[in-house]
């Protein structure tokens, strides 16, 4: 495993030297444009990550109170209640750190991060915010096929960890050896999963019953944390510049945000270490995207895909947003097969894999096919569980002039008499 990740580190770091080149001849455009945007996404992730890394003193005391207890109860490590909720790249990683029982609940939480944590954090708030309000619903069925797959992609790539007998890092460090066995049974893989399991079910219900109410309360969860997470940045950074709390009211609880002597790997070290990988995954992805082209289009027709909703597969796996950015262009089933497919699979190619690297290189593989699987095994979901309805509703949509008689029409791969049917 170690080896096949360092494979994949330098493929990705031959790409930022190509990007590197393409960037002094032109940063505006092509492999330059990508090397150069992989570097800018440093100050994307630090904002989240700072908010979150900060407050792990008090998310720790939060969790280990209320949350913890109940994982514990069914013989669980709670490390994985951190990054159920929390990304693993935005503090969640560290969080579970702090809660873990063994070394295994803590490298099962980071790739349960990868997936519901990024989700709910991130890929949700991000997704109500960018998408129109229109497409909010078909942004709350795919997220419900989606998320079903969670327990599935983890424990796919826990599994392989075992299998393969992976050598993992014990603690949180970038250069450290890979030299304590993944040592875990199946079973208890699956108790780790089965609070997680609940918890995806629970929202998966509720996307279907009461879809209203899960996005009024995704939108007021992503605003209060989007604002919690900038006044808690704002104020580590008057605490680093004045130490107007620790003088003045004679006490802050927060941690740093940046490297001291206790921890050489704080929000602003995290964020860094993500954004300079990512300066070669981004052109990486798009030698994939400019040469494998005529691949993906071919596996996107076979899926029943049209063209922009076979770019927005690709894009997920690079980030999200970027397929977020596409969305409006795609006729309903589109929009939720590929979200759908981002519970698991966003971040594949991007920070996920960058983090991976970073903190766990002897994982990518298994994470990489783990939430690979999870996106496919979602695509499956959505086509039984929510694509028809999403035809309905584009029926519904078009009835009321919300959707325009022929928006979507020269793309999409559905005949009419296939919607007609189906409503």
């Amino acid at each position: 495993m170690e080896m096949i990740g360092n494979v994949v580190i330098y493929i990705i770091m031959i790409c930022a030297v190509l990007g590197a080149a393409a960037a002094i001849k032109d940063s505006e455009n092509g492999l330059g444009k990508e090397f150069m945007s992989g570097l800018h996404t440093v100050g994307h992730i630090f904002v989240p990550a700072a908010g979150i890394m900060a407050s792990i003193p008090y998310l720790t005391i939060f969790i280990s109170k209320f949350i913890s207890p109940l994982f514990l109860s069914i013989g669980a490590d709670p490390a994985t209640a951190a990054t159920t909720i929390l990304a693993s790249d935005m503090g969640g990683y560290q969080l579970a750190d702090a809660l873990k029982s063994t070394v295994e609940g803590l490298v099962m939480a980071m790739i349960v991060g990868f997936m519901a944590g990024a989700t709910i954090v991130f890929s949700v708030p991000m997704g109500l915010a960018m998408l129109d309000k229109r497409d909010h619903k078909y942004m709350a069925l795919g997220i419900m096929s989606g998320v079903l797959t969670i327990p599935i992609g983890a424990f796919i790539a826990s599994s392989l960890l075992v299998l393969f007998n992976t050598k993992v890092r014990e603690e949180i460090n970038t250069i450290g050896l890979s030299n304590v066995d993944f040592a875990i049974g199946y079973f208890q893989i699956m108790v780790n999963l089965l609070p997680l399991v609940i918890f995806v079910i629970l929202i998966a219900l509720g996307l279907k019953l009461v879809p209203n109410i899960m996005i009024t309360g995704f939108m007021i969860f992503g605003r209060l944390m989007d604002a919690g997470i900038k006044l808690v940045l704002v104020f580590s950074i008057v605490e680093i510049f004045t130490g107007v709390f620790s003088t003045v009211f004679g006490v802050w609880g927060f941690d740093p945000i940046m490297a001291d002597k206790e921890d050489q790997f704080r929000a602003l070290e995290t964020a860094g270490n993500i954004g300079i990988m990512l300066a070669g995954a981004f052109p990486m992805v798009y030698l994939l995207r400019k040469y494998g082209a005529g691949i993906l289009a071919k596996i996107g027709k076979k899926m029943g895909l049209s063209s922009v909703g076979s770019a927005g597969l690709l894009a997920t796996m690079a980030n999200i947003l970027a397929m977020f950015s596409l969305v409006r262009y795609m006729p309903p089933k589109d929009k939720v097969i590929n979200i759908a497919f981002g519970v698991t699979a966003a971040f594949l190619l991007g920070d996920h894999l960058s983090f991976s690297a970073n903190f766990q290189p002897t994982i990518i593989l298994p994470v990489m096919i783990g939430k690979f699987a999870g996106g496919v095994i979602a695509i499956i979901f959505a086509y039984y569980l929510s694509v028809p309805t999403a035809l309905k509703l584009e029926n519904e949509d078009r009835a009321k002039g919300i959707i325009g008689e022929k928006e979507y029409l020269d793309i999409d791969n559905e005949s009419d008499q296939e919607k007609t049917a189906v409503s």
